[in-house]
């Protein structure tokens, strides 16, 4: 149950929850409790809890689905603001553009069926990056099942509006964005939300890729277990992908505790049941330790690695 806990300076209520299970919000289900746990709806109410933070002197983390985040057995000691609630019916056409603008906390499946039912094409990749459209920025996710071909939101952003940890709004334009291999310069921006350009096309040809794309997806990643999704940035082709590597050292099925890297997708760490953050610590470090080893090569984590 939310609780508001009034701002002493605007006398705005925030709604507040405290020692929340962050386990319930992630997709792999780990995690130890947020001191501090809000699920803001509007921006009134993100403000709120931005200016209670401030008031307090606690830390923030923003979160989505929780689809590429680990969180801390100890849990988080500051203000944990998921975006999940926020703004949900905000996806807004203008068909003169071709543009589709949405909040941050959007679910992409969502975006990508309404982007399709208005013969827009260009999101449907995002059917298949399980998480929110802020999260999804932060970290320029991206999906294709053909080999070589890169998808990428930050492909198709126009513009990201964003408010700063002084609560103060600003938008920014294609020309003050960087997107890079799951990165962005949006480190320190909350998303609130984002105009992304895309093309004329048709419905049916559009649901034809989203339905594809499901098949590649049900054939090659493991989706028995929870996941935190893929756990490793690919170095780069010639080198082959993380997944191969980490066969190839022999830790595909390798397990520590409850977690597991997959038996079916080697860059994938699954909870086959009671997982800790620091069995899929180990088994990350094993990775990587393995693999440097035999390729000389340093896998990068692509998931956040959230300290307690």
């Amino acid at each position: 149950m939310n609780l508001p806990v009034e701002s002493k300076i605007s006398g705005t209520k925030a709604p507040l929850r405290f020692d929340v299970p962050l386990s319930r919000y992630s997709t792999i289900q780990i995690g130890g409790p947020a001191r501090f746990f809000s699920e803001p709806t509007s921006l009134e109410e993100l403000q709120a809890a931005l200016k209670f933070s401030r008031e307090e002197n606690v830390p923030i983390l923003g979160i989505g689905k929780g689809s590429n985040i680990l969180f801390p057995d100890e849990g988080f000691s500051g203000l944990v603001i998921t975006f999940i609630h926020f703004e949900l019916n905000k996806i807004v056409f203008d068909m003169n553009r071709f543009t589709v603008t949405a909040s941050s906390g959007v679910n992409l499946y969502r975006l990508a069926l309404a982007t399709r039912d208005a013969g827009l094409g260009g999101a449907e990749f995002l059917s298949h990056v399980p998480g929110t459209l802020g999260g999804a920025l932060m970290m320029n996710a991206g999906f294709s099942r053909i080999p070589g071909q890169k998808m990428e939101i930050g492909d198709f952003v126009e513009e990201v509006t964003v408010l700063t940890s002084e609560g103060e709004i600003r938008k920014l334009g294609r020309e003050e964005l960087v997107f890079g291999y799951r990165k962005t310069n949006l480190e320190g921006f909350i998303i609130l939300e984002a105009r992304l350009k895309l093309f004329l096309a048709q419905p049916a040809e559009i649901q034809k890729e989203i339905q594809e794309s499901f098949n590649y997806r049900n054939r090659v990643q493991d989706l028995r277990y929870p996941s935190i999704g893929s756990v490793f940035k690919n170095p780069g082709a010639h080198q082959g992908s993380c997944g191969q590597m980490i066969e190839k050292v022999g830790l595909k099925g390798k397990k520590i505790g409850g977690a597991m890297i997959s038996d079916r997708h080697a860059n994938f760490i699954v909870n086959t049941g009671g997982a800790k953050a620091s069995d899929v610590l180990e088994l990350i470090s094993l990775a990587q330790e393995k693999v440097f080893e035999r390729f000389g090569v340093h896998l990068e984590p692509e998931i956040r690695i959230i300290k307690s």
